[in-house]
């Protein structure tokens, strides 16, 4: 983006198509990356529509604000959302719906948050499979905290990677799905967690190490699983309580019960 203004979905005033470039190129769409670096000048850039675009990158926004809360939009990126750097940027997620496709990469960038104000808002991030896998969806959350991350049934073994260490309000994760924790990492969800599988639709949440564990922190009491295969998951703080459930070792302050007879065979795992 070329200047400070108004992320118009359809308009031609502050986009130009090289970094730098002279203004009057079209708003980015689905195609395309929208890139706000040192060559956007900074200031405040507010997002009057919904956005739909490959890739979103601000690592470099100096002295720059990207601020999706003035109006709530929505965003749906179909390869990922970059804000590592250290220059100092502010990124407002607003209220709105983000839905991330998962590629091999990392999808959700926050690496390095040196200089970065960021703020969640009441928005979900939905991240759902790739049309054309390959990998897994890498969250890297920079210790940051965010509002609903949800991760969508998915039936092609494409794993969420959650790294980074983040607090999340609200992890929903919609069976059958792989969801793994990095190792040495420690994930904080505030609210007890209701992770539903069926005997049909089962799904993996662990470490994703077949010999580390990953450390889980649940803020609050009552937290629930079924159908679910568990891996080298500490939990602290309150325990999990898994029904239905397959042990697949190393997991601490977790109870499982496995199922009275059988199941289905779409485990997910990592």
């Amino acid at each position: 983006m070329n200047g400070t203004g108004t992320w118009t979905v359809n308009g031609t005033a502050n986009w130009s198509a090289s970094s730098g470039g002279a203004a009057g190129a079209s708003a980015p769409g689905t195609a395309d990356t929208a890139t706000f670096d040192t060559a956007s000048g900074g200031g405040l850039v507010t997002v009057n529509g919904d956005v739909a675009v490959q890739t979103i990158t601000i690592g470099t926004f100096s002295n720059g604000t990207l601020d999706f809360s003035a109006n709530n939009n929505n965003a749906t990126l179909s390869l990922a959302l970059s804000a590592t750097g250290t220059h100092t940027r502010t990124f407002n997620m607003g209220n709105g719906l983000w839905t991330v496709q998962g590629f091999n990469n990392n999808t959700w960038d926050m690496t390095t948050v040196t200089n970065l104000t960021f703020n969640a808002g009441s928005s979900t991030l939905s991240f759902i499979p790739s049309t054309t896998p390959i990998g897994s969806i890498a969250f890297v959350g920079g210790g940051r905290s965010f509002n609903i991350v949800t991760h969508s049934g998915v039936t092609n073994q494409q794993a969420l990677v959650i790294s980074g260490s983040p607090t999340i309000a609200t992890l929903t994760i919609m069976a059958p799905a792989n969801v793994s924790f990095s190792v040495g990492t420690t994930t904080t969800i505030s609210n007890a967690p209701s992770w539903v599988g069926t005997s049909a639709n089962q799904f993996f949440i662990g470490s994703g190490s077949t010999t580390g564990v990953a450390k889980v922190v649940l803020s609050s009491p009552g937290g629930t699983a079924q159908w679910a295969a568990i891996r080298g998951l500490t939990i602290t703080t309150n325990a999990l309580t898994a029904t239905n459930s397959f042990d697949l070792k190393g997991n601490t302050l977790v109870t499982i019960t496995p199922p009275s007879a059988g199941g289905g065979a779409r485990i997910v795992t990592g």
